[in-house]
């Protein structure tokens, strides 16, 4: 068995030190395809658009200066860049795997960062397994750390068939299948190991359609409730990675139906659970909530204030000035909720356009107590 590293930039959470950094931010969310035969030229020539864009609105220099060279060679590491800056350098970083719906650059008080909220609860930490009946290739996929992978090898079944009498089909065939076993169990070890160790959402096997049973048959409850099985004898890794990903994004969705059917359930009961946006900055300044959903097509266009000492925030500033703040500040809606939510520990969960279960102004939450 072999661990090696297979990516070299993990895409790392944003924290709550981001918002410890003085203001104003500057937020880009750039497309990098690589594919194109242009690429280099062409994702130069988005960034200078959007440069250009922050320099008129007032961005610092020094900002956009240090954003210049995380541009170059882009291309070369996934379809989106994401950087946040400020005038003393660069914030954070991350090299995606989709590009936006379209280039974003944002100057504000407070770093913008739902685009890449919403990019990242879709990539969900997985283990791609592609097995035969002599062992697997296994792959753990984690967004904010290296990938992991694992090549397990079994034995094979040697027999030297020399003279009439010698090992009939009924028996070579058992002693075969005892062999595919004891490696399918192998294969089994290797992967209840790596979901005990990394803790995946999804666990997504392809191969060989009797060594795929043999190694289902093999595995504990705890990590047989995750498999789904790729249809197809997929002998490459990249192909069956490539294969996984519609089962993994279909995971993640399913991830947003559950904390919205948690939200709906908890509407009805009128407890653990907020609707609207001045609650649940309520909410989040007393540290109940535990998961805010938020949809950024309803919160478009509104604003909200915060204090830049601590986690509060509030849709007023008076309210803020009553609670001895001096100088709230105000940006945009959904920037001071996901600040609130991260500074807090809670978890922020981007939902489709147009939920009914939001309100109009498009944030919720569901409370860890009340």
């Amino acid at each position: 068995m072999s661990i090696v590293t297979n990516r070299p930039a993990p895409v790392r959470q944003p924290g709550p030190h981001l918002f410890d950094a003085e203001g104003p931010f500057v937020s880009v969310y750039l497309t990098t395809r690589g594919a194109l035969p242009d690429a280099a030229e062409q994702v130069a020539l988005r960034w200078r658009n959007l440069r250009r864009r922050l320099a008129g609105q007032g961005a610092p220099e020094t900002a956009l200066a240090a954003v210049d060279p995380l541009t170059d060679g882009a291309h070369r590491d996934g379809d989106s860049l994401t950087v946040i800056a400020h005038a003393g350098g660069v914030l954070y970083r991350a090299h995606l795997p989709r590009p936006p719906r379209e280039d974003i650059a944002v100057l504000s008080d407070l770093p913008h960062l739902t685009p890449l909220l919403a990019t990242m609860q879709r990539l969900v930490p997985h283990v791609v397994v592609v097995t035969d009946r002599l062992g697997a290739e296994l792959i753990v996929v984690q967004p904010d750390d290296a990938d992991r992978r694992v090549s397990v090898e079994g034995e094979d079944l040697h027999v030297t068939r020399s003279a009439p009498g010698g090992w009939s089909q009924r028996r070579f065939q058992q002693r075969a299948e005892n062999r595919w076993d004891a490696n399918a169990r192998e294969v089994a070890d290797a992967l209840t190991r790596l979901v005990d160790a990394h803790q995946p959402g999804l666990v997504v096997i392809s191969g060989d359609v009797r060594a795929v049973q043999f190694l289902r048959d093999q595995l504990p409850v705890r990590v047989s409730d995750l498999v789904s099985e790729v249809q197809g004898d997929y002998g490459d890794l990249e192909e069956a990675l490539r294969r996984a990903q519609d089962l993994v994004a279909a995971e993640a969705d399913a991830e947003t139906g559950e904390a919205l059917r948690a939200l709906a359930r908890e509407q009805g009961q009128g407890n653990l659970a907020t609707t609207g946006a001045d609650v649940t900055l309520q909410a989040l300044g007393r540290g109940q909530a535990d998961t805010v959903l938020l949809d950024p097509t309803r919160t478009a266009g509104r604003r909200a204030f915060f204090d830049p000492a601590t986690a509060g925030a509030a849709l007023r500033s008076d309210h803020l000035i009553a609670r001895g703040v001096p100088e709230p500040r105000s940006a945009a809606l959904e920037d001071v909720v996901v600040r609130a939510a991260l500074s807090t520990g809670a978890a922020v969960r981007i939902v489709p356009a147009d939920t009914p279960a939001l309100a109009v102004d498009g944030v919720a939450a569901l409370l860890r107590y009340r």
